[in-house]
């Protein structure tokens, strides 16, 4: 497994009670990202190493996915089929507002997690994004 470590967020109020997993199994990574419920529970993150992580946020059948491998240059999953208008979603504990074609379902955002957490790059059946609004200036 790539991954070292997943992170996971729980809302209570204004404080995170979330979990921290080293050296997690798929299965634990998956039931993480299942429990993504857009409320609550609104952010998990697998980690690599300080630089290199993938960050899920949502949840309720519509996530944000993005990864860096070196905290400079972020690239998010993309769903062709849908447009640019904007959705609201709360990631991190926090409402943002994202382009609809950032939303993906949990089919694209489970496959691209696996590859990721499996063997440690972006799955190329999917459709990738450099997001240029995140870069550190």
């Amino acid at each position: 497994m790539f991954v070292l470590d997943v992170t996971t967020e729980k809302w209570v109020g204004n404080r995170n009670q979330g979990d921290f997993i080293e050296n997690p199994d798929w299965n634990q990574v998956e039931s993480a990202i299942r429990e993504l419920d857009g409320a609550s529970h609104t952010l998990v993150t697998l980690g690599a190493d300080e630089e290199t992580y993938m960050s899920i946020g949502g949840g309720a059948g519509k996530y944000i996915v993005t990864v860096t491998f070196d905290n400079l240059n972020f690239y998010t999953l993309l769903d062709l089929a849908k447009s640019n208008n904007i959705e609201k979603l709360v990631v991190g504990g926090q409402y943002g507002n994202f382009p609809a074609n950032h939303c993906v379902d949990i089919l694209r955002c489970l496959l691209a997690a696996r590859t990721f957490a499996l063997e440690g790059k972006l799955d190329e059946l999917l459709t990738w994004q450099e997001d240029k609004s995140l870069a550190v200036a």
